[in-house]
């Protein structure tokens, strides 16, 4: 009895190695510290329509875009970052511009390179 025990452990034990050993690597946490491949969207997208984004039409548009990739992201800042950008896109132009450095800076300090 004792030895029926032991292997169904046994089995146990492994079944649950198995399957803590099998599962993909989009399952691993990520470094918060460096570019996700939603942060790279993101930024990328926000470097391609910034200098086009001159009417608050065109910035809110933008600001959308970049939050689409932003909120999925689990890079440092670059989620807040973006719905900063989305308020100034609604807001004045100084409130735009702070939101769109603050939102660049996210993306260099993640590692983004143009």
């Amino acid at each position: 009895m004792r030895i029926r025990t032991t292997i169904a452990a046994a089995a146990a034990l492994a079944c649950a190695l198995t399957a803590c050993s099998s599962s993909s690597t989009s399952d691993k946490p990520t470094d918060p510290t460096k570019l996700d491949d939603a942060a790279s969207l993101a930024c990328d997208d926000f470097a391609t329509g910034y200098k086009g984004a001159q009417t608050q039409s065109a910035r809110i548009d933008l600001a959308n875009k970049v939050n689409k990739w932003a909120q999925s992201s689990a890079t440092n800042g670059i989620a807040d970052n973006a719905k900063a950008l989305a308020r100034g896109s609604e807001a004045s132009a100084g409130a735009w511009q702070l939101g769109a450095d603050s939102f660049a800076k996210a993306c260099l300090d993640a590692g983004w390179k143009a």
